[in-house]
């Protein structure tokens, strides 16, 4: 007789089950729903080097001089997906320089001695390649010889105009 209760009580849970199941399709299918949907893009940028001189050869005439040119340009190619442009990061790494100059932008740029950011603008987001000549100011004191390369390049995306 117990069974026969338990058998009972499991046909009538079965059945709440169907019904709600029931129910819950049923109200899923006349529902409606809105939902609006945005996205934001990150302006990013980064860079790619296709060649950077390992190192600076510093001559006698170069210590005389003062300064030294770079024969070997920096080739770099800039992609950036921001619709301002992007800023370029040169940062001292080792102390050979007192100021810099850098030519293959638009317009010749000069930095001091710890660098600094050279800013380049565009209309639309896209891809720069770039051949970057730099001659170096000397600090006083320098031997003569081949020297790390003194400045680190790193790119930003310029965000808003």
């Amino acid at each position: 007789m117990n069974e026969r209760k338990n058998n009972q009580a499991l046909r009538g849970a079965r059945a709440a089950l169907v019904i709600a199941v029931s129910c819950g399709a049923a109200d899923a299918r006349e529902s409606r729903t809105t939902m609006a949907v945005s996205a934001t893009v990150v302006p990013v940028a980064r860079i790619e080097r296709q060649s950077t001189p390992p190192d600076i050869l510093i001559t006698p005439l170069d210590l005389e001089r003062g300064y030294v040119e770079v024969d070997e340009p920096v080739a770099l190619v800039i992609c950036s997906n921001s619709p301002g442009g992007y800023a370029l990061d040169l940062d001292r790494v080792s102390p050979l320089f007192s100021s810099l100059v850098v030519r293959g932008l638009a317009s010749e740029q000069s930095l001091g001695a710890e660098g600094g950011t050279i800013v380049q603008r565009w209309q639309n987001a896209h891809v720069a390649t770039l051949s970057l000549r730099f001659r170096f100011v000397l600090l006083p004191g320098l031997n003569a010889g081949r020297h790390a390369w003194p400045v680190q390049l790193r790119v930003r995306p310029l965000e808003g105009i």
